[in-house]
This record gives C-alpha cells, structure tokens and sequence, in this order.
C-alpha cells in the first residue's frame, strides 16, 4: 500500500501555517515582540552596551551580601580590619591580632600605612561593620577593571577584544573574592593598573605617582614598576639593537617615571610613618618590611603535595593549595549522627579553574604572536604577565620564603589578555569561543562564595 500525497495537500498546509504565522506577527503584541527581539540583537550587537552588562553583572558579583557573614572577618581581614580599628582608636577584642596595641598608630607594620588608613577612612564613614571594611577592595576592584579596559583599547585593540578580556578578568574567582574582601591586593592591584595606562601614553611623571601610592598601600608595587620598564623594553629594544646605540631621548620617559615612583614614594612612606608609625625614616619602615618577608620561611616539616595554605608559583597555575578563606557548613544530622554537611558560604583562595586550564596553550601561544606580530596587547601581557609573576619562581627556587595562591592576583590581567588573544587570534572556531564563555561563566557560578541564597 502506497501513501499518495494530493499534490496540492502540502502546499496548502505550508501556505496556512505562513498565513498563521504572519497573522500573529502583524496583530499589535507580535509587532511588539518583534520589535522587542529585533532592539535585543541590535543592543547585544554593541560592544558598549555588552560592556556595561559586563560591569553590572562584576558590580552586582562584588556587593551582593556583602556585609555577610554578619561580624564575621574573611581571612587576612583579621590582619587589616583591626589594625584599621587600632588606627581609629575602636576597640579590638580581647586575643585577637593587635589588642592592645597603640592607638592611632598602624601596628601591621610589616606593610606600609595607605592601605589600612583608606579601609578605616570607609570604616569611619560607614561603619565597623562588612561595608566600612570591604567597599575600598570593591572601588579598586572596579577601577582595576575599568583600567584594564583602557590599557586594551590604548593598545589599539578593538572595543570587542577589551570587552572579552574585561569579562574573563571580572569573572575570575581570585579577583572576585579579592574584590570584594578587606585586604590589601586589590587596593595595591588598582593604581599600579592606573600607572601602566599612563605609561603607555607616555604620561611617564604621572605614572609614577600611581605606581608610588600602589608601593604606599604594599611594596609589591615594584613589580609594577619592572612591568612598565619591560613593557618599553620589549617596545624599542628591537629599534636599539638594529642600531646599535640608545638614543638619550629615549630614556627621558623611563627615567622620569623611576624618579617620580621613588621621590613620591619615599616622601609619602615618611609622612605616612611620621604620622601613622614610630619609624624615624622611611628606611627604616623598607627594612622592617623586607625583614619581614624574608623571615617568613616555608614549613619544613609538613609533607604531602599541599602540605598547608602556602604553595609554590608552578602550583598556581594549575590552582592547586587553594585556600580556605571562610567557609559556613549547613548540615543535616539525625540525632547527633551528621548525615550531611554542606556550604552555604564558601569563600576561597583560587582561580576560575578555566582560566588555569588556558594558562599553558595561551601563555605559549601569545609568546609566539607576540614575537611574530608584534602585537600591542601580546607585548602588554608578555611583560605584565613575567613581571609580576616571574619573581615568585626566582624566589621560589633560591630562598624557602612562604608564598600563597593570591601572590598570582596581579598578574591575572595578563592572563585574561592572553586568554583573549588565543581565543580571537588563533583562527579557532566560533562555537570553540562560545563554548569557552559557557564553560567559564559555569566555573564561576560553581566557585562563587555563596552557595545558598541568604
């Protein structure tokens, strides 16, 4: 038996469905909802706009509960939110780091002053409470995405680039929870971003100023400082070495950046120490930081691959001896027996675990199309990404100081940038970028802090 098909049946079956179909788009709510679909891809279609979802989406992410857990403090904020207490004169409670110190005088001595007088600043404005002692992490944190932004599109990169190296960097769960708690790493984070941009524009003095009040805030500034030197480095040495000579008016940029960064420096660090410390110089204050650092030495007697939370910079990269910040169990027990436990807050030292997994393929591969191409943003994060990181290892291996998985937070930028670079320079497939931004956000959602709506 045979199934015969009128030649005219499916013709008028299509011919009513079109009919139908057209019917619902021309009434009044199907123009509206085309109309409404067709203003959806056109706005998703513009980089601004896509920027600005980007920067609400990283601002909602930073301040959502941000005052929880209620009076309680997230990791090193035990540090710096009591000396920021100490500063003002509150009270600090009996057994916890710096009772009894001073008061008006910083007693983390083992960092310069910026820092800890910007947080009681917030503190004094909004209270001893979440608020006062996170919002200057969460400022920085914007600002350092906002910069970011511009040191992309200053390399002459396209709005789309910088919008998809902005929201790799503004989804990461290292700069997230460092953006959004109260310690020092994005507030030195943010201004030495700030002095590269001014560099790349050749704005060399006031550079220096910004990279000078990120070394105020936490010495690890220098290493912006060698960022900046190498970047220029790897810009004009070719030209040099053709050459064969350095042209003085070559070095006038540099040179008045690394003044500017020392006088302004060293003249904040002593107005600083002769209002906030006992420090006679600002020397002085330099070796009892440096002394410091170079006592913390490395556990020798733990054994197992994450014998603690300190780690070394090759485990970094491929997030292991990640870090328990915070972390508030929700459990389900019969009886007194635990069926279960669960976290409802989870605050954590580690990295979106996609952006470490791109770290080898997308170092290798902007090593190369930066030799090759000469890119401006290849160079900016070859240089970035080595001066904020490479110092780590050479330390690593000559010294047994203690390091942790955040000392990687400055050069997350890098990162991003190179990330970006492979993603839209490496001829890779659309739906290979598509899937890469799925399973990114999905890693996000899957590391963020907290697992349970408050």
């Amino acid at each position: 038996m045979h199934l015969v098909v009128e030649p005219d049946e499916t013709p008028t079956r299509t011919g009513g469905a079109r009919r139908r179909l057209a019917g619902v788009a021309g009434s009044r709510p199907g123009r509206l909802l085309t109309a409404a679909g067709r203003r959806v891809r056109e706005n998703l279609g513009d980089p601004a706009t896509v920027l600005a979802l980007v920067f609400v989406g990283a601002f909602v992410a930073r301040v959502a509960w941000l005052n929880l857990p209620q009076g309680a403090l997230i990791f090193d904020e035990a540090y710096y939110v009591n000396a920021a207490r100490t500063l003002l004169g509150w009270p600090v409670a009996e057994g916890a780091h710096y009772a009894g110190s001073v008061a008006g005088l910083d007693p983390n001595t083992e960092h310069p002053p910026l820092g800890k007088v910007l947080m009681a600043l917030s503190m004094l404005a909004f209270g001893d409470n979440g608020i006062g002692w996170r919002l200057p992490s969460v400022v920085a944190g914007l600002v350092a995405l906002a910069v970011t932004y511009r040191i992309v599109r200053t390399t002459g990169e396209s709005a789309w680039m910088a919008v998809l190296v902005i929201g790799i960097l503004a989804f990461d769960n290292l700069t997230l929870v460092h953006g959004r708690i109260g310690t020092l790493d994005m507030l030195v984070l943010a201004p030495i971003l700030v002095g590269s941009w001014l560099a790349m524009r050749g704005r060399w003095a006031l550079a220096g100023v910004a990279v000078a009040i990120g070394f105020l805030i936490k010495i690890t500034a220098v290493y912006g400082v060698a960022a900046v030197l190498l970047l220029y480095l790897l810009q004009v040495g070719g030209r040099w070495w053709r050459e064969r000579r350095i042209a003085p008016a070559d070095l006038r940029g540099p040179l008045v950046f690394v003044v500017t960064f020392a006088v302004v420096g060293l003249a904040g660090l002593a107005l600083l120490d002769a209002r906030f410390t006992t420090f006679a110089t600002p020397f002085e204050h330099l070796r009892r930081i440096l002394e410091y650092g170079s006592n913390l030495g490395a556990p020798t007697t733990n054994t197992g691959f994450c014998p603690g939370a300190d780690s070394l910079p090759w485990q970094w990269i491929f997030n292991e001896c990640q870090i328990a910040y915070l972390r508030v169990d929700v459990t389900v027990s019969a009886g007194e027996e635990v069926l279960r436990a669960a976290p409802s807050i989870d605050f954590r030292g580690a990295l979106n675990p996609l952006l470490t997994g791109a770290i080898p393929l997308s170092a290798l591969f902007v090593l190369w199309y930066a030799r090759r191409t000469r890119n401006g943003l290849a160079l900016w994060a070859v240089a970035w990404g080595a001066a904020n990181y490479l110092p780590f290892v050479v330390l690593a291996i000559i010294t047994h100081r203690i390091m942790y998985i955040y000392y990687l937070l400055p050069a997350v930028p890098a990162i991003a940038a190179a990330i970006a670079i492979l993603l839209a320079r490496a001829r890779l497939p659309r739906f290979v970028l598509w899937g890469f931004v799925a399973a990114y956000v999905i890693g996000f959602a899957a590391y963020f802090p907290f697992r349970q709506i408050p």
